[in-house]
């Protein structure tokens, strides 16, 4: 990872952060139907936040900020969540969402320390 150009991780967690924004509002009538398991989409949501604060995480290359994502990851959730229930149509607001938003955000925090402790050794 300390081979890509700090730049570069700023563009990738830019455009993973537009990226998500862009899927929380696509129109309910024109999402796919996720049938994989149930609450597939509760990990899709982990998984898209996990990456999110990993991406800022490296970006900002500092492991006391990790806090600061992780709080920005939790409330870019939800208000992706109060986003697609007022904006969006056939959106709605799910707690659940928010939730797994949250374990993703945490899950990154967490595989990010693990990154600056294994480096620092």
């Amino acid at each position: 990872m300390e081979r890509i150009p700090k730049n570069s991780w700023f563009l990738v967690a830019f455009a993973w952060t537009a990226f998500i924004f862009w899927g929380c509002s696509t129109p309910g009538k024109d999402l796919p139907p996720i049938s994989l398991f149930e609450h597939a989409d509760k990990l899709i949501h982990t998984v898209l936040f996990f990456l999110f604060v990993v991406f800022w995480g490296i970006w900002s290359g500092k492991p006391r900020s990790i806090w600061l994502w992780i709080m920005l990851g939790i409330l870019y959730g939800f208000g992706l969540e109060v986003y697609q229930k007022v904006f969006v149509p056939g959106r709605s607001f799910d707690v659940w969402d928010g939730v797994a938003d949250s374990a993703g955000a945490l899950l990154g925090a967490w595989f990010l320390r693990r990154r600056f402790a294994v480096a620092k050794e």
